[in-house]
């Protein structure tokens, strides 16, 4: 036999015995590639999460800012105990004239449809190379700093969570200086909030709210508590804790109406006010420890807002805030005031010795109005004013107190390319303080204006 045909048949025999193995096994395939789906429900930029019905949408932002300042930079008290006259301070050596700070943002927003309404999740964190304090040029160069923005859930009409306050809409809504303070309620307060939608525009808002982030607990500023201590060139002054511990939330209400020409709103806030069992009071170098007598009182504040939308204008709007407190200065954005000379909610009116017996409630209003809109597709201009006036009668017997401040301040901002813009804003604050009695009288101002440049990508 020919070794050829052997050679053939061996081969033929070999390959229909694999063929054979090969129907007994199992058919195998590549397991399906699950892609990142595109979320159109909720606008741009919400994606579904892999796996589940629910849309996210991660966003940031670098912020890049460059500040001047300029003016005076608080309040001095000159003279002996006889003759005390309060000054205004001009910059010192130790003053920063100028600060710088970068700030990035990242914010996530989980949204899902549900038969009981929307469920949403949203959580923003800043992170700052430098912080800039409220008066930008306090000569302390801080570190880095994380801070939680906000933090809270979302279900039908419910809040939960670290969300900015219900009073007022201005600060959340628009708000729209870049360094510039104005008054109004500006916090980010712990809440359990319900909003109620009654149709054509009507809403109503309950929000239980943590009183501990509505505090205003320093009852005076420093140098105007060296002129009540008499002491006249002293050292720091400084007051320990004067507020106790929270036993009743604040509570807020709103009701709001909205419609295509602008929206309205009016609110109302209770707040609980505490007496510590004692504070320091330290003057001179010296420390006095006094004793405070247990005082309950309750504190409020009321406010309105009206948004007008200018049609002629892109984006073209004019929102005013005002609103009226006693014993609740948060709400009138005392903590915002440039110069930190507001009185606190709850300060001291009677004493014998080192015990307080008596204790009064400060009062103020303020008032925030913004015009702003785009000139040109790439260019925005707001220009924003703003008033504070708070008063506390009979402090420690002596003296009646009044600090008022006012801030103008208007931007421009270009957008080179989306997503990247460059702002130029200048601002003047002006700020006049009185402490007086039958007997005498200490008053002063001061002025002070900032100016500067932010580079911002958003993506």
């Amino acid at each position: 036999m020919s070794l050829k045909p052997l050679l053939l048949g061996a081969v033929a025999g070999i390959a229909a015995i694999g063929a054979a193995q090969a129907a007994d096994l199992p058919m195998t395939k590549g397991e399906a590639v699950e892609y990142v789906k595109v979320c159109s429900a909720f606008g741009p930029g919400f994606f579904y999460i892999p796996g589940t019905d629910t849309c996210l949408k991660i966003g940031g932002e670098i912020r890049a800012d460059y500040r001047v300042f300029g003016g005076d930079s608080g309040y001095r008290l000159v003279g002996s105990n006889n003759t005390q006259r309060l000054r205004s301070a001009k910059f010192g050596r130790n003053d920063d004239r100028s600060a710088f700070n970068t700030q990035g943002r990242i914010w996530f927003d989980a949204r899902t449809e549900t038969e009981w309404g929307l469920l949403r999740s949203y959580f923003q964190i800043n992170a700052d190379s430098h912080p800039i304090s409220s008066q930008g040029r306090g000569g302390t160069y801080n570190g880095n700093r994380f801070s939680i923005d906000k933090a809270f859930i979302q279900f039908g009409g419910l809040t939960a969570g670290y969300a900015h306050s219900f009073f007022g809409f201005y600060d959340n809504d628009f708000g729209d200086t870049i360094w510039a303070p104005y008054y109004a309620e500006s916090n980010t307060v712990n809440l359990l909030a319900y909003t109620a939608e009654f149709g054509g525009g009507f809403k109503a808002t309950l929000s239980i709210e943590d009183g501990r982030d509505h505090r205003v607990d320093n009852w005076i500023g420093t140098a105007l508590l060296q002129a009540v201590a008499s002491q006249p060139g002293a050292g720091a002054v400084s007051i320990g804790r004067y507020q106790g511990g929270q036993q009743v939330p604040d509570v807020v209400a709103q009701l709001r109406f909205d419609q295509s020409w602008g929206s309205l709103a009016v609110q109302g806030a209770l707040h609980q006010l505490r007496t510590a069992t004692e504070t320091t009071l330290t003057a001179g170098g010296t420390t006095q420890t006094l004793t405070i007598g247990h005082d309950d009182k309750w504190g409020y504040a009321v406010g309105g807002s009206a948004l007008i939308k200018l049609p002629f204008i892109d984006g073209g709007h004019f929102v005013v805030e005002g609103q009226y407190a006693k014993g609740a200065l948060d709400y009138l954005g005392a903590n915002n005031a440039f110069f930190g000379t507001g009185p606190g909610d709850l300060f001291p009116t009677i004493g014998t010795g080192q015990v307080v017996t008596s204790n009064g409630t400060s009062k103020g209003w303020s008032i925030v109005a913004e015009l702003g809109g785009n000139i040109t597709p790439v260019l925005n201009a707001n220009l924003v004013g703003s008033y504070i006036d708070m008063k506390g009668d009979n402090l420690l017997s002596q003296f009646d107190y009044s600090a008022k401040e006012y801030t103008i301040a208007g931007n421009l901002t270009y957008t080179i390319v989306k997503g990247l813009t460059v702002a130029g804003e200048v601002a003047y604050t002006h700020s006049k303080v009185e402490l007086s009695n039958a007997n005498q009288s200490l008053g002063a101002s001061a002025s002070a204006w900032q100016t500067g440049v932010r580079l911002k990508r958003t993506f």
